[in-house]
């Protein structure tokens, strides 16, 4: 007979620590900022609000915690997509790029994008929101070092990262082919290219 191991104090509080961030992401994502509120989010998780306050003692608390997460784990998922490629050649730049722009067009990382519009007019989740800004550009700056440090000069790397993200960024906000009947993202695929060539052009591989 089978037994069914009971599960630590410790790892309820993390199952149900996980469930409300990811139930915050995901009312971020569908129903934007103003909508999200500790209810919703509750309802979401299957979690009551009074857990909710346990462990988030407030809704601020719950939206900070929420980008750290969102931030940790694509950063982890771009990692995992390009671990052992290489970035020799202009094909293998557009391809580590596509995979970075997928990370920045998640879904997920929706919730960074209705934090940071919703911080311009509030203060105090703006400066709530620094500790968790500063986290997620130290991890993507790492991981952008551990996979460009034979192709670009460290001094340049967080301005070139700084145009790559900036660039994917405001994809979101406009639509670079305004034809409808034209290949879906054409423009977009072009302009990966031509940053592709300028890295290739501009940083030689033996830089290192």
């Amino acid at each position: 007979m089978t037994t069914t191991r009971r599960r630590t104090q410790a790892e309820r509080r993390e199952g149900t620590i996980t469930a409300l961030l990811d139930a915050t992401v995901r009312c971020l994502t569908e129903r934007g900022y103003a909508a999200t509120s500790t209810a919703a989010v509750c309802a979401e998780a299957g979690v009551s609000q009074g857990a909710l306050f346990r462990h988030f003692p407030t809704r601020q608390a719950l939206l900070v915690a929420t980008a750290g997460h969102v931030a940790t784990r694509n950063v982890e998922a771009f990692r995992a997509t390009t671990e052992g490629v290489a970035v020799g050649t202009v094909d293998e730049v557009a391809d580590v790029l596509g995979h970075l722009r997928a990370a920045v067009l998640s879904p997920a990382n929706q919730t960074w994008r209705e934090l940071l519009v919703a911080a311009r007019s509030d203060a105090d989740l703006r400066t709530a929101l620094l500790p968790a800004r500063e986290s997620l550009q130290a991890q993507m700056l790492a991981a952008a070092a551990d996979l460009w440090r034979d192709r670009l000069a460290a001094e340049d790397l967080p301005a070139v990262l700084s145009i790559v993200v900036n660039f994917f960024d405001g994809l979101v906000f406009s639509a670079l082919d305004p034809d409808p009947t034209a290949a879906p993202g054409r423009t977009v695929e072009r302009a990966l290219r031509l940053l592709a060539e300028m890295v290739v052009s501009h940083y030689p591989q033996e830089h290192a």
